[in-house]
């Protein structure tokens, strides 16, 4: 396998894990873990994220690199609207409050909210990751 086959895998790996992720969201909302939803919710867009830059031969070894990322190579070019930067900072703010620390509990409102951003956001990565 070559270097380029290589990657190309690794992109359709992160994709995978996106949709895996979106699933595991809407399960959890279902189930009513919203502070799980959340998480997912997250993990599914940082994993179509990952899947772009990868696409572009790059690669983030933190969340707000990657994050920063996505403002300056996508946002600020136009690629992607603002709004979905915003959501997807949203949806990492809501990840690390679910995860580490905030003990408040999580609405069904805040969860669902959180799977819809992931849906949108979802729209308009991965169809970049095959670029």
């Amino acid at each position: 396998m070559t270097g380029e086959e290589a990657r190309q895998r690794t992109v359709e790996g992160e994709l995978a894990l996106a949709q895996e992720c979106l699933r595991e969201a809407r399960y959890a909302l279902e189930g009513g873990f919203f502070r799980l939803t959340r998480s997912r919710a997250y993990y599914a867009c940082f994993h179509a994220a990952t899947a772009v830059f990868l696409a572009r031969h790059r690669s983030y070894r933190r969340h707000t690199g990657l994050l920063a990322a996505v403002d300056a190579d996508l946002v600020k070019t136009g690629v992607i609207p603002k709004a979905c930067s915003t959501a997807l900072r949203r949806l990492y703010q809501s990840r690390l409050r679910s995860d580490y620390g905030d003990v408040s509990p999580v609405s069904e409102v805040d969860a669902a909210q959180a799977v819809a951003d992931a849906e949108e956001i979802l729209k308009l990565l991965i169809p970049l990751a095959s670029c």
